[in-house]
């Protein structure tokens, strides 16, 4: 089965309704054509596996699909494209071993040594980008270059093997088999963290990547040679360096591998440009200059007010102004020393946030002009995540639905119908377009429903509500339902998208020996500094929130710092069906809230959601009969509806 068909099926398994070809379309990055031949050679050979109507298209047996899913993924499966050739290939060479006979190539790839020769070229255009050669001698294959873009050349490799999801270290250690790349992490995580130094899980993976690459290169007796490039130049602080020393020394007691000064250097060029300080939290606006400096304070200042004013959009939230200076002075380091900051999910943002992206691009457009440095697509990425961040709160404040109408010219006065729309339901209706025709919907995304005065062929997935011109009371009816339809299922996902990022399986304990709430605080707290999500201040900080006073509410209990310190946000949950002692009552669930200040935003959402929840007697009885986390999770989102 190929990739493409394989993602898709993935797709139609997360949906129990129809779904259109031009919602999977846009998940999959392709057209429309695409999507149905696919579905057509799926059911070639699979026949009646996926289901079709005028509605859409849907997997009726979803156990067969599990099946199905299930068996190709233990099949060992050849390289199937050129291109799929040609990755193999590289990661052959660069690798496993240093040369190898083309014909035993060919007969590997299950392919002929005229097709072989014939694929070569390209693999030599994608070898030169980096400067590398591809060499022949003896029918023997071997790659020529600088060992610095070889190293290049095998991290792009598995960038683009995680694209559009996330690096992993599962993913990573498939490509670099001779270390245990969870324990490089382990080592380099618990450093971090006893310098108070944050840093998030994209940079972590490709500064674990970095340092495996390099160990693996080291196996094969490959290191930096005296004409590689050379970034020694660029300055890096004293603190970062006695950092990456402690951790090259850890390194080398668990693998028994010691890094060259070269190495060294260019780890703490990675760790400096991508870590953030814990006391990033003290920085305001008001002191942002003193942090990043007059010239970054500044351009931050000309992006917030250029992209504004071209976009007609407000950039000047304080937490979002702090973050993205911080970000960019980093930013900026990078770019001065040519350092790749790579985002595997670059394509996903682009495609499924094309706004956020092109305010992004334009950003970085204005980086290019004030300072020269081109700014690449990895890079406008991140930025895309700032600004999605920032984009995505402020449209949890505004409650509107946004809504196309579509009505052909030759029916009714679109101008008119759209003001009587908006006009009888001003606080949460916005109509951002009209369109005359079901074809030209395609163009547009920003939306969450299709207002139609015609019968609709292909969208009948998306929610949609049919109306008349005249608007008459039937209309309004249901327009006001969907409406509160949308809203409610926004709410929904929102809470949803909170307890899933919040709640961790691995602080989930139902029914625990813990004797009273300060054994309860002290193992709680432990797990969660065991794990990197808080520092060993976290315990004391929580009975010294207990000292001010109790955080038993009714029957839980919700113990937190006084200030958000949590180096990464989780929340941590014990459930006592015979009650625990908590200081003068007794309560049944606690909900350890270790949130970090760049969530600050959620906590008052969690907070309130829990206590409404539990504030239900039935609610709280029925929790309390779970017995696993994901039976947990599910429960809780149920509650949102």
């Amino acid at each position: 089965m190929r990739e493409k068909e394989r993602i898709l099926l993935k797709f139609f398994s997360t949906h129990d309704s129809w779904v259109t070809s031009f919602s999977a379309a846009t998940y999959l990055g392709i057209s429309v054509r695409s999507v149905k031949t696919y579905i057509a050679d799926i059911n070639a050979s699979h026949r009646g596996l996926i289901a079709s109507s005028r509605d859409g298209f849907m997997i009726q047996d979803k156990q067969r699909l599990a099946d199905l899913l299930r068996s190709d993924k233990e099949t060992v499966r050849l390289p199937e494209t050129a291109e799929d050739r040609k990755k193999y290939i590289l990661r052959k060479l660069l690798l496993e071993q240093e040369e190898y006979d083309l014909e035993k190539l060919a007969l590997e790839l299950s392919i002929s040594y005229a097709t072989l020769s014939n694929e070569l070229p390209r693999l030599k255009a994608d070898l030169a980008e980096y400067e590398l050669k591809f060499k022949t001698k003896n029918n023997r294959a071997s790659i020529d270059g600088q060992e610095a873009f070889k190293k290049k050349m095998i991290s792009k490799l598995i960038y683009e093997d995680a694209q559009n999801s996330f690096l992993s270290i599962k993913l990573m250690q498939r490509y670099l088999p001779n270390y245990d790349l969870s324990q490089v992490r382990k080592i380099v995580f618990s450093i971090l963290r006893q310098h108070q130094y944050f840093m998030d899980d994209f940079s972590m993976m490709n500064l674990v990547l970095h340092i495996a690459i390099t160990m693996e290169r080291h196996q094969r007796k490959k290191v930096l040679a005296a004409n590689d490039p050379d970034r020694c130049g660029i300055p890096v602080n004293a603190h970062i360096q006695q950092i990456m020393q402690e951790i090259s020394h850890q390194l080398k007691d668990a693998f028994d591998v010691a890094f060259t000064h070269r190495e060294l250097h260019d780890f703490s060029l990675l760790i400096m440009t991508r870590v953030i300080q814990d006391t990033a939290s003290e920085v305001t606006p008001e002191n942002l200059s003193s942090v990043v400096g007059d010239d970054v304070a500044s351009l931050v200042t000309l992006m917030q007010e250029k992209a504004g004013s071209a976009y007609n959009i407000t950039l000047t939230n304080p937490d979002f102004t702090v973050r993205f200076a911080l970000h960019t002075k980093n930013l900026l380091i990078r770019l001065a020393g040519n350092i790749r900051l790579r985002n595997p999910q670059m394509s996903e943002i682009k495609n499924l946030y094309p706004f956020i992206h092109d305010v992004a691009v334009y950003m970085a457009s204005i980086i290019t002009d004030q300072t020269g440095y081109t700014v690449n697509e990895d890079e406008i990425s991140y930025i895309a995540l700032h600004l999605g961040v920032l984009i995505e709160e402020r449209k949890m404040i505004k409650h509107d639905v946004r809504a196309v109408l579509l009505n052909p010219h030759v029916f009714y006065d679109s101008l008119e119908l759209t003001r009587k729309c908006m006009q009888i339901f001003s606080n949460s209706l916005l109509v951002t377009t009209v369109v005359p025709s079901e074809e030209e919907l395609e163009t547009y995304s920003d939306y969450d429903m299709i207002i139609t005065t015609i019968p609709l062929s292909g969208y009948s997935l998306l929610e949609s509500v049919q109306i008349s011109g005249h608007l008459n009371h039937k209309d309004i009816l249901a327009l006001g339902g969907k409406i509160e339809y949308i809203l409610k299922e926004r709410i929904k996902k929102k809470v949803e998208t909170k307890i899933k990022m919040m709640f961790r399986e691995e602080f989930f304990y139902v029914n625990p020996p813990f004797r009273d709430q300060n054994d309860a605080l002290g193992i709680m707290a432990d797990a969660l500094l065991s794990e990197g999500f808080v520092d060993e201040k976290f315990k004391q900080k929580l009975f010294e929130r207990e000292k001010v006073s109790s955080s038993a509410y009714a029957n839980i209990a919700m113990p937190h710092p006084l200030e958000m310190s949590a180096l990464t946000s989780a929340i941590g949950v014990s459930l006592h069906p015979g009650g625990i002692q908590w200081n003068n009552t007794r309560v049944n669930i606690v909900f350890l809230l270790a949130i970090n200040m760049r969530d600050r935003l959620f906590f008052k959402d969690i907070f309130d959601f829990i206590t409404e929840v539990i504030s239900d007697e039935n609610n709280l009885k029925t929790m309390l009969e779970v017995k696993s986390y994901d039976e947990f999770v599910r429960m809780l989102v149920s509650f949102a509806k």
